[in-house]
């Protein structure tokens, strides 16, 4: 993994109180609602390509997003691919969109 999100905890159910800026407030995946969880429910997702490969591109101009990742070696592609899944940990995620194709854990 990398350190890119470092010192981002893992996101958590706190409830509608929490003064936490990385805690779900409302969203409580272990709930149950018509027989399933909410987490069974709502599997939350990433657009790898739009989260981590887009640049940013302006009509005006060039790429907007300057990350540590962009170029075409292969060893910033692998950096690219483990700060998305560090990312993915973080946000408790088990589903992963890649472009046309859907993925789920």
């Amino acid at each position: 993994m990398t350190d890119f999100f470092k010192g981002i905890p893992t996101i958590k159910y706190e409830g509608p109180e929490s003064q936490n800026d990385f805690a779900f407030r409302h969203y409580n995946p272990d709930e149950v609602v018509l027989g399933k969880t909410l987490k069974e429910h709502l599997r939350f997702a990433v657009a790898y390509w739009h989260s981590f490969a887009w640049e940013g591109g302006d009509p005006f101009g060039g790429r907007t997003f300057d990350r540590p990742w962009f170029g075409s070696e292969m060893d910033l592609a692998k950096l690219k691919a483990d700060a998305a899944f560090e990312m993915f940990d973080i946000l408790g995620c088990t589903v992963l969109l890649l472009s046309r194709c859907r993925c789920a854990a």
